[in-house]
């Protein structure tokens, strides 16, 4: 039985879909064999299920406010993630492959959510893998890609507080991320102040 199916047969118990769903993440079942959790800090862990022989986030627990949220969909394709989310003048640039993996919010590729510090938590979206990612046991089906990652911010509610945006090499290494991280610490500062 999946995870949905065991939140419809709770229908007739108190409590939101994403409490009860957290009720049931929060069992030993999801937490061996095709399912791992990763702590996040503050509270918070992501649990990862195995999809095409990769750990992929697919639900967010918020141990403090005892709620669940679906991160991503099992075709890979993101849950939360809408256009409105996304820095679209930093993307026209990109290749189309990235294009399309943009687009169509897919998470197929190594992406991973950071730990949690402040309330908010750094995602890194890949929209193009390492060439490396395509090879096979004995080395053969390697490209010459190399890899493109864009990152946003979200809170302890997995919303999105700092949009999806590219940042260059350069970018990257002057720490642009930390600064961002600031300003999305910053306006969940002042929404919790309200």
């Amino acid at each position: 039985m999946n995870i949905y199916d065991r939140i419809s047969k709770m229908s007739d118990e108190p409590g939101t879909y994403d409490e009860k769903m957290y009720r049931i993440l929060s069992s030993d079942k999801y937490a061996s064999g095709e399912y791992e959790k990763q702590k996040l800090g503050e509270g918070m862990e992501v649990v990862n299920q195995v999809i095409w022989g990769w750990w992929k986030p697919r639900f967010l627990l918020n141990h403090n406010l005892k709620t669940a949220y679906e991160w991503m969909w099992p075709n890979e394709q993101l849950a939360i993630v809408d256009e409105e989310h996304i820095d679209w003048d930093s993307m026209k640039d990109l290749p189309e492959l990235a294009q399309k993996t943009l687009r169509s919010y897919s998470f197929q590729f190594p992406s991973f959510i950071r730990g949690y510090r402040n309330g908010i938590a750094e995602v890194q979206w890949q929209l193009i893998p390492d060439g490396r990612y395509w090879m096979d046991d004995d080395g053969f089906g390697m490209t010459s890609d190399i890899e493109l990652n864009i990152y946003g911010f979200i809170d302890q509610e997995a919303n999105i507080i700092s949009k999806f945006h590219y940042y260059t090499d350069k970018e990257l290494d002057s720490h642009i991320l930390d600064k961002v991280r600031k300003q999305a610490e910053e306006s969940i500062s002042k929404t919790d102040n309200q």
